[in-house]
Order: structure tokens, then sequence, then C-alpha cells
């Protein structure tokens, strides 16, 4: 199930990649793959990969059983009469064994007869749970609902840190042979657009506007993603005369009326680029056209954006909360202090520090990969005992 919308951004570029990957991994052990999404758009974008996807909307009842699973004591009566949700009767009638979700789905709630896997990327309800969008309306108690039902009930749970199996562990008490730890790779997009093509990407910085040499940050506007803290620091470092140019993309989550506002009490609009959401194939161009990524979001232990930048040699500064994942090849700073960010961009300057961190930046990606490695080959040997399983269970 490959559910996420594209706009998401990097929350579809990671299942993208999975998807690519299972199907490849599906062609050398002669296991079958189909791929679902309820979008359209989706299934387009996967077609460009050779990937002939099934449309599977989710419907009214498959909500109203969804709803009722919320409640409770649904259970009870759908046991009882071994009801099956829409959603689950199609996956049966195409003859699926299990169902892989390449993101936390609610829609695991669904399914009483098929065993699923589940991926969980963070726990950052857990972590950080003063931001509305974890927390507000009964985010929190649904996400509590998910990870915890997920964690103990998925045949496979597919995780992109070790810190996170630790969480997942004592948080949900998830039988920690069941984890396995395959961590994120750059984006499709951004790992094989030409590094050598200067004219498409001076065609991209041209269609948005914008000169080489910017700091780039791309992110959805929540509050989570803390563009605050980063335009606070670039205040500080106008007044220090270093105008710094920012460009930021990314959908609007709720957050960017504060982030216009911010932007006009700081006097920041001469500096600041706000593109929206852009296309996947042009993030390449945005990150190479940068002076660096600067990511200051709350939420981790791991982000995509900083394996994109290493990818293509842009330097990264990010929050030292998730030096794990970061290593030597990133400035760190505080994320809850502008003066601390604003020295981290002024220290991108020091004579030699771009170059470091770019062959920093390549050591860790080669590490990241190897691990990648490691953990599908975990995955395929999981894969091969629950399929010998399943064949003796009867369906």
């Amino acid at each position: 199930m490959l559910e996420q919308a594209i706009e998401v951004g990097g929350g579809f570029q990671q299942p993208l990649n999975d998807v690519l990957w299972l199907r490849d991994w599906a062609t050398e052990s002669g296991n079958e793959i189909i791929v679902y999404s309820p979008y359209e758009q989706t299934l387009t974008v996967l077609k460009n990969f050779g990937i002939d996807a099934r449309l599977l909307k989710f419907r009214a009842i498959d909500y109203a059983f969804l709803f009722l699973k919320y409640v409770g004591p649904f259970d009870l009566v759908q046991i009882a009469l071994r009801l099956k949700s829409p959603f689950e009767r199609a996956l049966v009638r195409d003859g699926i064994d299990v169902v892989h979700f390449t993101s936390t789905s609610k829609r695991h709630l669904l399914l009483h007869q098929l065993p699923f896997i589940i991926t969980i990327f963070d726990g950052c309800h857990r972590d950080a749970p003063e931001f509305p969008e974890v927390r507000a309306f009964g985010e929190f108690e649904r996400r509590e609902i998910l990870f915890g039902l997920a964690s103990m009930k998925a045949v496979l749970v597919v995780v992109n840190a070790p810190e996170l199996i630790d969480d997942l562990c004592r948080r949900y008490a998830m039988e920690r042979e069941r984890a396995v730890c395959i961590p994120f790779s750059p984006s499709t997009y951004v790992s094989k657009s030409a590094h050598d093509d200067r004219a498409a990407d001076e065609a991209v910085l041209r269609k948005y506007r914008l000169e080489p040499g910017y700091l780039f940050y791309p992110a959805q506007f929540w509050p989570h993603k803390n563009h605050a803290t980063l335009l606070a620091a670039l205040a500080l470092l106008r007044e220090q005369g270093r105008a710094e140019r920012l460009v930021l993309c990314g959908s609007d989550r709720g957050g960017r009326e504060k982030v216009d506002k911010a932007i006009i009490s700081h006097g920041l609009s001469e500096q600041i680029s706000i593109i929206g959401f852009v296309e996947s194939a042009e993030l390449g161009a945005l990150y190479r056209g940068a002076a660096a990524l600067v990511m200051p979001s709350y939420f981790g232990p791991t982000n995509l954006p900083p394996l994109e930048a290493w990818a293509v040699g842009t330097p990264v500064i990010y929050p030292e909360a998730f030096k794990a994942q970061a290593g030597d090849a990133a400035i760190l700073f505080d994320y809850d202090d502008p003066r601390s960010l604003a020295d981290a961009i002024m220290s991108l300057r020091a004579e030699g520090t771009r170059e470091r961190l770019r062959h920093a930046g390549e050591k860790r990606l080669q590490q990241f990969a190897e691990e990648t490695e490691l953990g599908r080959k975990q995955f395929a040997r999981r894969m091969d005992r629950l399929k010998h399983r399943l064949a003796l269970t009867q369906r």
C-alpha cells in the first residue's frame, strides 16, 4: 500500500523508494508484488517507473469500520460475525497473502484475516506532544491506538533507526526480534538527477527566479518544522550586516500564515522566497543551487532532506538532537536557540568547511547504504520464513 499523497513530500518519497526496492526483491526471490494506492496521480508516477499499480480507494463503509474500531466495542461484534471490511475483501479477492503498509497506515485496523507488515517512521507524538498536529482533537489518542496495535500485531515492523526500535519496545512492548531497521535513502528523483546538466539546473532556478547561494529548507508548513527559529536566526544575522537569502518550499499544513507574519515582523520579505510545492524532478537542482540545507525541524530522529543534500554535495545544518543521523556530516545547533542557528550559518563560511562537509556527507551516505543493504537482506530472510509459515495456514 502506497497511500501517502505525493504532496506529503518526504512521506511519499521514502515509501516510493521502498516500493521500487520491493519490486526488485520480488523479481529476484520469485515472489509477486501488487502495488495499491488510493490516488490516481500516484498510479501515474509508478507507471513512469514501470509499475502498473492498482487503484484502491477507501469507501464510506471502510471509514465506518475505522470509526467503530477506534470506539472499541465494535471489535466484539466484528469478531463474532466474522465481518470483513470492503478494503480487506478486495485484497482477499486479489489473492493477497501479506499486506505491506509503506507508512504508518490506519488501514491496518481494517485487517482481521490478512497478516501485515507496517512501516513506522517516528514516535514524535510522544517525543513532542506540545505540537497541535500530533496532539489536538484526538490526534494523540488516535496515534496511540495505531502505534500500539501495529507494533504488537504486525508480523514485521520496518523502522529507519535503531533508537526507534528501543522506543517501540519501551512504549508498546513490541517484540524486538520482530523489527527490521532499514535506514532512509535519498529520494530517487534527487539521487538520479543529473549532476552535470547545468542548463537543466539553471532552468529550474530561473523558473523560481532564484540565484545560487541561498539557504534551502524543503518542508511542509507545520508548526513542528520550526520555521520560526530559522527566521529569528536570519534576523539576528541581518543585525550583524549579513543578509542571507532563504528559499522555502512545501505545502501549507496550517502553519504558513504564522510564517508569513513572522517574515513581515522580522523585516525579511526581501530575503525570502516561498515557492510552494515543487515537482520531485526539480529538487536536485534546488539542492545543488543552495549554499546549505538548513533544517530546524523538531521531529526525528531521522529525516530525508539531509540525505538528499549529501547526495548532491550540499552542506547540511541540522539540530544537534539528531546527531545520531548526522554524525560529523553536518553543522549542529540547538533548535530552540536562534543564536545557535545563526552561529551555525556563520560557521558555514569558514575556510574549508564546505569541502569537509561534502566529504563527510559522502562517507555518511555510504555508511547508510551499507546499513540499508544489511536491513534489506534481513527483511528478505524474514519474508522467506513468513512465506513458509503462511503456506501451512488455510486461506
